[in-house]
């Protein structure tokens, strides 16, 4: 049973993450002898429950690979204790890495200055379920949370009678609503915006850079996983959908407050 607060779970997480970048020990009892030292020298409340438990998520998630008792019938000499290279990868991402899902949701949070936790708890679904391993829920779960976004963008633009398109993004939203024709009709009011010089250079820039790229792969994600067309959807496409997201995120953020403080074309400009 945890008796540490979130504060101190996400510090002793983070001297596990670093212990095994410095290189980790020989042994899984060796490592564990050397966090609960680091731990002693800095402070941090140690907790064996809580180091076992994110221990066991990260030898499930492949992050890293601990030989069983039969490997010493081997000719050959191996380490009992392996940080992996795609381990190596998501420790290196830090925030960025789902591998680790208060610190990854922490972040996507900072990014945006006002949190949907529709969006969020869509998106902590997506972490849990490429944790286990159940990538095609991941990637619907993703989805999810990206067209929970989009919905969000398109209410900005329909409650806005300043802006392109007001109008019709209102009534597809007062009725059946078709995502993916919703997000036509934001990235065309978008466009007009940015080839009217009536929208900041980098957000402009990022509708098809970002915007359209992101949603693009997050729905085609979702489509081959939610029907039943036996698409398989691989680690590394879940991981990547994950990875993209708090970008994609921070961007629907900007472009919300910036269109709902739209009441003038001067405005539109700023």
């Amino acid at each position: 049973m945890r008796n540490l607060d979130e504060n101190a779970v996400d510090r002793l997480h983070r001297i596990v993450d670093e212990a095994l970048l410095a290189g980790g020990g020989d042994c899984v009892h060796n490592f564990f002898l050397g966090v609960y030292s680091q731990a002693n020298t800095e402070g941090v409340p140690f907790d064996a429950a809580v180091l076992l438990e994110y221990w066991s998520d990260l030898v499930r998630t492949g992050i890293v690979a601990v030989p069983g008792d039969q490997i010493s019938a081997t000719p050959f000499v191996i380490r009992r204790l392996l940080l992996t290279t795609r381990g190596r990868h998501l420790l290196e991402n830090r925030d960025a890495s789902p591998h680790n899902p208060s610190k990854y949701l922490a972040a996507a949070r900072r990014r945006v200055s006002n949190p949907d936790d529709i969006a969020l708890s869509y998106l902590g679904e997506a972490v849990e379920a490429w944790r286990c391993g159940l990538y095609r829920s991941s990637a619907v779960m993703l989805g999810c949370a990206c067209e929970r976004l989009v919905l969000l963008l398109a209410e900005a633009i329909s409650g806005n009678r300043a802006l392109p398109g007001f109008e019709k993004l209102a009534k597809s939203l007062s009725g059946r609503v078709f995502i993916s024709a919703l997000f036509e009709e934001i990235r065309v009011t978008l466009t007009r915006l940015k080839s009217d010089r009536k929208l900041p250079t980098e957000l402009g820039d990022a509708i098809d850079r970002k915007l359209s790229a992101v949603f693009d792969h997050a729905r085609g994600l979702r489509n081959d996983s939610g029907h039943p067309t036996g698409e398989a959807i691989s680690a590394d496409d879940a991981e990547a959908g994950l990875l993209l997201f708090p970008g994609f995120y921070s961007l629907v953020d900007h472009l919300i407050s910036h269109l709902q403080l739209a009441g003038t074309d001067s405005d539109i400009q700023r």
